[in-house]
């Protein structure tokens, strides 16, 4: 396999197991199954130049020190800002600018527009004039709004507040007349039930195609794939996996701090590098909203991928992936809470690539690792 067929983050996470965590070159290479040679050139593109390392390492400190002068003003700023306004932090814009306008000699106008969450172009406009043309008409409108919603008992909310407004000849959208209601709480008084919750609903996205039938009779006919969550003393780190029915394999795997729907689409990436696919492959999944995203349909549709959709509630729909995620809290995690987040991906990374994909006898093959299952149907 050719250096062009890694993922970048197949590459960061094998550099790490030499510059960071102690293996030889020759150690990570029988491991991953990468040759030397190219993990020498990745290893020397990040290894930084020792000749100049000291240089570096002055100036660095210097700016360091510069930049911890300049946040630690910042912050005292910051600190004195709330204390001052802290009966305006929970008032409207105008008020905000009121107080940001009597206190422009003594803190910095942007710092000050940045903690109470303002706008500095709004403060200018509000210095030239304190009420705009628009504001002034919301008022004009805000009294007919009262005026319809009083005469209906408090029984009209928008839709029917903004049919008495046309019947009067205004000319103003539905969605103005309920945003004012809302920023008013002007809202209709009449009795409320909650919906019952429908578990098993179907998805109205993509259909469930898989049907769980979780077992495939040939590579790169069926991937699953979902989202799970580790725990580190940094925040929470949302790993995303793409497994092959066929041999359980992981084919693709992203790591991030954030639910971001580039998570989804990163592991699924990795997946179409790593297997190069002919066919179309269904990619099925849960109803997370990372899922129904406009960016993962259109990478389905450019890579020649057929989506599926789990049933809402439904975690037996998507068990063999739910199954893997399990293994690797038990096995691995073990209820632990990771120091970091580099740490937590150098052990997930060792746990999927070093372990699972090569090592891990599954019982679904016989007994076998998935490497060694797809080895023997070649």
């Amino acid at each position: 396999m050719s250096s062009q067929r890694y993922p970048p983050e197949f590459k960061d996470e094998a550099v790490r197991q030499v510059l960071e965590r102690g293996y030889t070159v020759a150690e990570v290479s029988q491991r991953l199954g990468v040759s030397a040679h190219s993990l020498y050139k990745w290893v020397k593109a990040v290894k930084p130049d020792k000749s100049d390392e000291q240089a570096a390492e002055l100036v660095e400190a210097k700016s360091e020190i510069l930049r911890l002068r300049a946040q630690m003003r910042r912050i005292e700023e910051e600190r004195d800002i709330p204390k001052k306004g802290r009966s305006v932090l929970c008032q409207r814009a105008r008020v905000k600018y009121r107080f940001i306008n009597d206190h422009r000699h003594e803190f910095n106008t942007m710092t000050m527009c940045r903690v109470l969450r303002v706008a500095r172009s709004g403060l200018y406009q509000w210095l030239h004039k304190p009420l705009s043309d628009r504001a002034i008409d919301n008022q004009r409108l805000l009294a007919q709004i009262l005026a319809s919603y009083q005469g209906s008992s408090g029984v009209y909310g928008a839709p029917r507040v903004f049919l008495d407004l046309r019947e009067a000849g205004e000319t103003c959208g539905k969605n103005r007349v309920a945003r004012l209601m809302k920023e008013h709480k002007i809202k209709a008084l009449r009795g409320y039930k909650a919906p019952r919750v429908i578990a098993g609903r179907p998805s109205i996205l993509n259909p469930n195609k898989l049907q769980c039938e979780f077992t495939v009779g040939c590579p790169d006919k069926a991937w699953v794939t979902d989202i799970t969550y580790i725990r580190t003393w940094q925040g929470w780190l949302y790993l995303a996996v793409v497994v092959d029915l066929f041999s359980r394999r992981v084919v693709g795997w992203s790591m991030k701090p954030t639910l971001h729907r580039s998570l989804v689409v990163d592991a699924l990436l990795m997946a179409v590098w790593r297997r190069r696919p002919k066919e179309k492959v269904l990619i099925h999944s849960d109803q997370g909203t990372q899922y129904g995203s406009d960016d993962w349909h259109r990478f389905c549709l450019a890579h020649n991928l057929d989506p599926s959709m789990s049933r809402r509630g439904n975690c037996w729909d998507n068990a063999v992936v739910e199954s893997f995620f399990s293994s690797l809290k038990k096995e691995r995690i073990r209820k632990r809470i990771y120091k970091t987040r580099d740490l937590a991906k150098a052990d997930v990374f060792d746990y999927i690539e070093v372990f699972y994909n090569r090592v891990r006898r599954h019982t679904h093959l016989g007994g076998v690792s998935p490497e060694a299952f797809e080895m023997a149907s070649v």
